[in-house]
């Protein structure tokens, strides 16, 4: 093929690519997003915090399966900031994804970005949040995607439909929580609430005049589309003398799973019915965190809200709370969640690979790090016996660049990210055992990327270690949904452990929970060309550098490649 063939041909794909994505431009919703502080009182406290659109949490957005949005993101705060829609897969379009240096470089103040956001298969409750330091505190909101027009849900309608949003609540700036917290090199300080719904509830300060409260009618039944948009802290939530049912997760359909409680973790959803068939009276909603890691710190508070019966009646008193399992109860939570399955139906069906052609193993790890001298003295650091924490995926704390890892893939730059992500663990040792090396909590840094060929079957092993201490990690994978086909306590077997595999009815999800010194193994199809990170949705984990980047390429039809950048990309 001559140079002038090579030059029209890519021209035409291009012309292919752009024109596909204009149909997509064509049939979309339209949102505004100024993003701008806002005064907020909370716990007898004012303080100025990020919003959209002057809203806490911010406005949910509504769409039908298969649409598509635009939303022009208006920065008029102080900061940097970038958006991500979590859940969404976006096919081929990373550039609208939205972390800050993988995918885009920050909207700056003053600045505006134009997001398309592309719908395929998600149907159910998905979120939006800020993906730049911690704006994401404040920064979220719910997206509904309804079943395609004439379709209905696999359960009879509800009588309505509430977003539930738990989340964390600082009383000082979570900008100079983050601050303090990076310059310490230790663990940050606690939130000060848990909310429900921008509420922390009647048990803490200056706070139970704005408790949330849902009315129902007895008989009928609600669509509860709970989000954990939490910090640091995975979630047990419950209604006293109600039980909830799972209908789905993660913006796909389970088969119903009726339990008291339910344990969510940061960046996870479910979708619960719950039916009002108590006597009338006032019963409380709550949330209270999970957490079980030697010497970690964590908010111990609890978060409520009110259901409330229509009609005339005696109101009890006091309400009482809903069990909840005991903060450190592993087997409660993971036993929740491993329970889950999807619906696997014929008009909700799932394509699980059952023939895997590329295979990785990653450990998760927290690691400690010396702290820096400062001339000839050594900094005071707050971590473990005077070090700094630090955190990594197959021993690699992964550093953020400062241009954007999707632009320097698509338009050819040189020394912005390496290729060099390993395929398995660098160093192979009892990686749960209760005495571990020290050298071992020492990582490497880099901003090392994993490259995927277009359309290969995976099978991810992600292994949780007991260096410094065990933890549950919350991964969340953007770009895809993927099957968890299997996971367990202490080391992965690669023999034994795939024998028990669920290739039937895996949950389906975008972010899921390893629990602690344990594992979890997904599987998917790289079947979305881009730039996708994978990182624990637990904050401080993240800033800590537990995270790496998939690069999927290109396949070779047109409908197979990335869609050309918008002319409005932020630059750096």
């Amino acid at each position: 093929m001559m140079a002038g063939e090579v030059v029209m041909k890519t021209h035409i794909l291009s012309l292919i690519v752009v024109t596909t994505f204009l149909h997509y431009l064509a049939f979309a919703n339209h949102y505004h997003f100024i993003v701008k502080e806002a005064s907020f009182e909370r716990l007898c406290k004012s303080k100025e915090i990020l919003t959209v659109n002057g809203k806490f949490p911010g406005p949910t957005l509504y769409a039908h399966k298969g649409s598509t949005l635009i939303v022009d993101v208006y920065n008029k705060g102080k900061y940097n900031l970038t958006i991500h829609w979590h859940g969404v897969k976006q096919p081929r379009n990373p550039w609208s994804d939205g972390p800050e240096y993988i995918t885009q470089c920050p909207i700056q103040p003053g600045s505006k970005f134009r997001q398309t956001i592309v719908l395929s298969d998600e149907e159910g409750t998905i979120w939006w949040h800020a993906h730049s330091a911690w704006a994401r505190a404040t920064v979220h909101g719910a997206i509904v995607v309804y079943p395609k027009p004439g379709t209905s849900y696999p359960f009879p309608k509800p009588q309505a439909e509430i977003p539930i949003i738990l989340a964390e609540w600082w009383k000082d700036s979570v900008v100079e929580v983050l601050k303090e917290f990076t310059a310490s090199g230790g663990q940050p300080r606690n939130s000060d609430a848990f909310m429900i719904n921008g509420q922390p509830g009647d048990f803490y300060p200056c706070s139970k005049h704005g408790t949330f409260k849902l009315e129902v009618k007895s008989g009928k039944t609600y669509l509860l589309r709970i989000l954990n948009a939490a910090m640091n802290e995975i979630l047990l939530f419950a209604i006293a003398k109600h039980k909830l049912t799972v209908v789905g997760t993660d913006g796909s359909y389970t088969k119903p799973l009726t339990r008291d409680y339910i344990a969510i973790s940061p960046g996870q959803t479910l979708d619960c019915l719950l039916k009002a068939n108590q006597e009338p009276n006032f019963y409380y909603m709550a949330a209270r965190a999970y957490t079980n890691g030697n010497n970690v710190q964590f908010d111990n508070t609890t978060t409520t809200a009110i259901v409330k019966y229509e009609g005339n009646y005696l109101i009890s008193s006091p309400l009482s709370l809903p069990y909840l399992p005991s903060y450190a109860n592993t087997p409660a939570a993971v036993n929740f969640s491993g329970s889950l399955r999807s619906l696997a139906s014929k008009h909700h069906p799932i394509s699980v690979p059952l023939k895997v052609k590329t295979r990785l193993v990653s450990t998760v790890s927290i690691n400690l790090l010396p702290c820096p001298i400062n001339g000839t003295n050594v900094t005071t650091c707050q971590g473990p016996n005077g070090t700094r924490l630090s955190a990594s995926m197959n021993n690699i704390s992964f550093v953020t660049p400062t241009y954007n890892i999707l632009e320097a893939y698509y338009y050819h730059i040189k020394g912005v990210f390496w290729t060099k992500f390993p395929s398995f663990p660098p160093y192979v040792f009892n990686y749960t055992s209760d005495v571990l090396p020290l050298e071992l909590e020492l990582p490497e840094f880099g901003t090392q990327v994993k490259v995927l060929e277009y359309n290969t079957t995976v099978e991810l092993v992600l292994q949780g270690t007991n260096l410094v201490t065990g933890l549950d990690h919350p991964m969340h994978l953007h770009g895809y949904n993927f099957y968890v086909v299997g996971w367990g306590f202490g080391n992965f077997d690669e023999k034994q452990d795939p024998q028990n595999y669920n290739l039937v009815d895996p949950p389906r999800r975008n972010t899921v929970a390893i629990p602690r010194n344990g594992w979890i193994a997904i599987r998917f199809r790289a079947d979305n060309p881009g730039v996708w990170i994978m990182h624990c949705h637990i904050e401080r984990h993240l800033t800590w550098g537990m995270q790496t980047v998939f690069i999927v390429k290109n396949g070779h039809r047109p409908k197979e490649r990335i869609f050309s950048p918008p002319q409005d990309m932020p630059p750096c």
